[in-house]
């Protein structure tokens, strides 16, 4: 005779089930509490040493959050090489992912998304070659980073064709500008007005998907090449938009470019939207699905005011005030909503399996409870309600959202620009709210060439 379940046995059963689940989806986010703390203090290496001592909690599945993290961090602490080569390395990561194993697609469909090796989502993968650029740039290596700002443009025109052209993150504004930016100081300035134009256009788009307006320099980087092209009625038009007239003495000048990270960037969190489906009878079974969201960590405006100076001078020969480039958190959120449907689709056939499956489990236990021949008692019923619950908690566990994030990332990027003559100066920046400032930063401004600059303020 069969035997027949006990309800020690099936409790121990899917305690074991959900603790190996619940382990094997386990995300890395406990010690970033230290991390965060870190990088709003502008202790980097501080945050540098606590990721590095919880590297295993990344895991195999997370291990391009580990190169994506120790890049972040050690670029904002000003070590562009080794920001480099950790980039670098999540980012050969990222490509031998591309191509998924089909045996862990099926898994993750049984399972839940945890189980796949984490790639980034469109937007990071973009990133890492923003940092890229930004690294060579701020070494006075325009053409490496002009590589990197190029890699942008082939990245989303691939993630295009996938959304068959649906998606609204097509356009990088941001690294449109920034190619335009190191075009220039490379004295390719044809290429540079033509990825102005592109910025132009990807920003009138951003302001109206992400709240992104046009930054006002653009117009005058757009009025000046068009004039040094002698390109007439392309000069006169963004002059008419708002540009600045075309001087032709900023021909003698450099640029003094920089660039603000505002604010800590967004984070996954889990939603479980309830869905309800009528089994033969017509009964009615509501379930729960798991969905990620992005959450924002960011709600501030605050700007920051540049100074440039002649060595100790008080008195500043030029200011700027950054604007917003990109807004991280708003993008990361329509990437996000772009392919809300497929995980729609996939949580939701995931979740109707296992329910199935735990139909068809509880109607076995009942059977079983049942083959003694006698009439079910107050334990059998006892014990079959409890391992039905039991099997309702394996389900349960078994189904979690993948709130896997690039969790260093600032909200925005901000940027000002100043034209000056060629010199040595020192920069001053404060933020508007009062929380941040810089004493003095000194650079050395070339005639034709862009120096960059870059602020954390990632609170």
């Amino acid at each position: 005779m069969p035997a027949r379940p006990t309800l020690m046995g099936t409790l121990r059963l899917a305690a074991a089930v959900c603790s190996l689940l619940l382990a094997s989806c386990a995300a890395p986010t406990a010690f970033y509490r230290d991390v965060d703390a870190g990088m709003a203090a502008g202790r980097y290496d501080e945050a540098i040493g606590t990721v590095r001592l919880h590297r295993e909690a990344y895991g195999e599945k997370s291990s391009v959050l580990y190169g994506l993290d120790m890049g972040a961090l050690h670029h904002y602490a000003g070590n562009p090489d080794s920001s480099t080569a950790y980039l670098l390395a999540a980012e050969r990561e990222i490509g031998d992912l591309y191509t998924k194993s089909i045996s862990a697609e099926a898994l993750a469909f049984i399972l839940n998304d945890n189980v796949l090796p984490y790639d980034g989502e469109d937007f990071e993968r973009v990133l890492v070659n923003v940092f890229l650029a930004l690294n060579f740039a701020t070494k006075g290596l325009p053409d490496e980073a002009l590589v990197e700002a190029r890699k942008v443009d082939l990245k989303l025109k691939e993630y295009a064709r996938q959304y068959e052209g649906k998606n609204a993150y097509q356009e990088d504004a941001f690294a449109r500008y920034l190619s335009g930016i190191l075009y220039e100081s490379t004295g390719e300035i044809n290429d540079a007005f033509i990825s102005y134009q592109k910025a132009y256009d990807a920003y009138t788009f951003y302001a109206k998907t992400f709240g992104t307006p046009v930054p006002p320099m653009l117009l005058d980087d757009l009025v000046r090449t068009a004039g040094m092209l002698m390109f007439t009625e392309q000069s006169e038009r963004y002059r008419e938009l708002g540009g600045a007239p075309y001087d032709r003495s900023l021909a003698q000048r450099g640029s003094l470019v920089v660039i603000a990270y505002a604010g800590r960037g967004p984070v996954k969190v889990e939603e479980r939207p309830s869905v309800s489906i009528a089994d033969e009878h017509g009964t009615l079974h509501t379930f729960q699905i798991a969905l990620p969201k992005f959450v924002p960590r960011f709600r501030g405006s605050r700007t920051y005011d540049i100074g440039v100076h002649r060595g100790d001078d008080s008195a500043a020969v030029a200011s700027a005030r950054t604007v917003l480039a990109e807004d991280v958190t708003a993008i990361a959120a329509q990437v996000l909503e772009d392919r809300l449907g497929l995980i729609y689709l996939k949580s939701g056939g995931r979740a109707l399996l296992k329910f199935l499956a735990a139909e068809k489990a509880k109607s076995a236990i009942k059977k079983k409870s049942g083959e003694n021949g006698s009439s079910e008692t107050s334990g059998d019923r006892l014990t079959n309600f409890l391992s039905s619950l039991a099997i309702d908690l394996v389900v349960g566990a078994t189904e979690s959202a993948d709130v896997r994030t690039w969790r260093t990332l600032p909200a925005q990027f901000q940027i000002a620009r100043i034209f000056l003559p060629p010199g040595e100066y020192a920069v001053r920046a404060s933020a508007d709210d009062g929380g941040y400032g810089i004493t003095q930063e000194s650079v050395q401004i070339r005639a034709g060439r862009s120096t960059f600059v870059l602020l954390d303020d990632l609170r």
